[in-house]
């Protein structure tokens, strides 16, 4: 069990963290408005926003940021994981970065789908 100040700090920090998230996504925005493109890696300020906000809230708005945090995931990985692997398959030269982005998020995606998997079993056990 938490003691009653460590809870309240870790809450701090989380303040901390989405405030921070939050300024990386204006700046990302604005990057965007000038440059007029995104990297894959502009995503990480939005994660962290995400995850810390899923931490201050609770009950379903806690899953909708954290299924939220996941799709942010997803979309960044795959749009750094397809051309490096395009670019490894054509024999050019290829973004190592994105390649291990991409791999981890094909393993995600895996672990999701096999917890997805476990949990409609127990389920079906459940009503059996």
């Amino acid at each position: 069990m938490p003691v009653r100040g460590e809870r309240r700090g870790r809450r701090a920090w989380m303040w901390g963290v989405l405030a921070v998230g939050v300024v990386g996504v204006v700046l990302n925005l604005v990057d965007w408005g000038v440059r007029g493109r995104l990297a894959p890696s502009d995503a990480a300020p939005l994660l962290l926003a995400f995850g810390a906000g899923a931490e201050l809230v609770t009950g379903t708005r806690r899953r909708m940021l954290r299924a939220g945090a996941a799709v942010v995931l997803v979309v960044a990985g795959l749009a750094a994981g397809i051309p490096a692997v395009a670019g490894l398959v054509r024999g050019g030269s290829a973004d190592w970065t994105g390649l291990v982005l991409g791999g981890l998020v094909v393993a995600f995606l895996a672990v999701c789908c096999a917890g997805l998997v476990v949990q409609l079993r127990e389920r079906r056990a459940a009503r059996a």
